[in-house]
């Protein structure tokens, strides 16, 4: 039984990787490329493959440095450059679902200490230079909540009402309820509350997990020649007082699990129970947490004890979390036959 606590506190009862090989399309979920596209992706796999042969480095090390040069390099096309980055993080998620529970403690401590600055150029280049020249080239605008006019947000709240509302159950976790469930993949805000009158202490947080169900890009309408939208994450977080009435809201920060493949399902609570594999899931340990990066380290700390993860397993990120669904941003601007 878990607090939900909408309504003031009433209680209620995959994702796909990719890796890289000499004959692999890159992406593999990017869809059909030209003929141009599809010898550049041969090319990238081949060098890819030669750089692994010669490198002393571990394997998503050598990857991920590969990956990132390839996606700042300014003669490759734009669109593709997404592609390459949203694959990196693709196969970043590969590599700690699959292979980093293999290896020793130390090896696993070592490789993420390597990974986590090739981690954060790579949302240097998203931010500073891809994002700009994506609406310079193709008129399409990923803005936050701030930036929306009025007109604009008035929109997102209808939005929000009718399309998200429906899909979200905040749970507590406090001393009185347990720390709940985490599946792999999600993304989910942390959020920090207070209420005297219902007798919540400030520091109380709520769960929320943002629906997979949601495209990770909610279009915003506009009356100029740019496409615009917003990450998927910000629609949620820009209405919480709906969801928390009579609640002052402290502080939201973002958080992503993943946990080793134990062969099941990576869906969510429910789907687990209907399917007799919630042991399974519980039994696979968290292998990596990503968080925002304005997260304090002692929250991070929290999290990292309750979710029994080391703590040279959590990264901080500049910038939106599970970047492989970029390839969608660039879908948006080129779309599948």
């Amino acid at each position: 039984m878990t607090r939900d606590l909408r309504n003031g506190g009433r209680i209620s009862s995959g994702h796909r990787t990719a890796t890289v090989s000499s004959d692999t399309r890159l992406p593999a979920q990017a869809g059909p490329l030209d003929a141009e596209g599809v010898a550049r992706a041969r090319a990238l796999a081949a060098g890819l493959k030669t750089r692994l042969q010669s490198a002393k480095s571990p394997a998503p090390v050598v990857e991920a440095d590969y990956l990132l040069n390839e996606a700042r390099d300014q003669a490759c096309p734009l669109l593709e450059r997404f592609r390459i980055l949203g694959l990196l993080a693709s196969v970043l998620d590969h590599y700690f679902v699959e292979t980093a529970p293999t290896l020793s403690e130390q090896s696993q401590g070592e490789i993420a200490a390597s990974l986590d600055p090739l981690l954060q150029q790579s949302y240097a280049e998203l931010n500073e230079k891809l994002l700009p020249a994506l609406s310079a080239e193709h008129d399409i605008e990923v803005r936050r909540p701030h930036e929306l006019t009025v007109v604009q947000r008035q929109y997102l709240r209808r939005f929000f009402r009718h399309q998200l509302y429906p899909m979200l159950t905040p749970l507590a976790v406090d001393p009185g309820h347990p720390f709940p469930f985490i599946s792999s993949h999600s993304i989910n805000l942390l959020v920090h509350l207070s209420s005297p009158e219902l007798g919540i202490g400030p520091l109380s947080y709520a769960r929320i997990k943002v629906p997979r169900l949601m495209s990770r890009f909610v279009s915003i309408p506009s009356t100029s020649r740019k496409q615009l939208y917003i990450w998927s994450e910000d629609a949620v977080t820009s209405f919480l007082d709906e969801l928390f009435p009579g609640m002052q809201i402290e502080s939201v920060y973002l958080f992503r699990v993943l946990r080793a493949s134990s062969g099941g399902s990576n869906g969510d609570e429910l789907d687990a129970q209907r399917r007799g594999l919630r042991h399974q899931q519980l039994a696979s340990p968290v292998v990596r947490l990503e968080v925002e990066t304005a997260m304090p380290e002692s929250v991070i700390e929290w999290l990292s004890s309750n979710l029994r993860v080391p703590l040279q397993l959590c990264f901080r990120s500049a910038g939106p979390l599970a970047l492989f669904q970029l390839v969608d941003l660039a879908n948006l601007a080129h779309p599948l036959d």
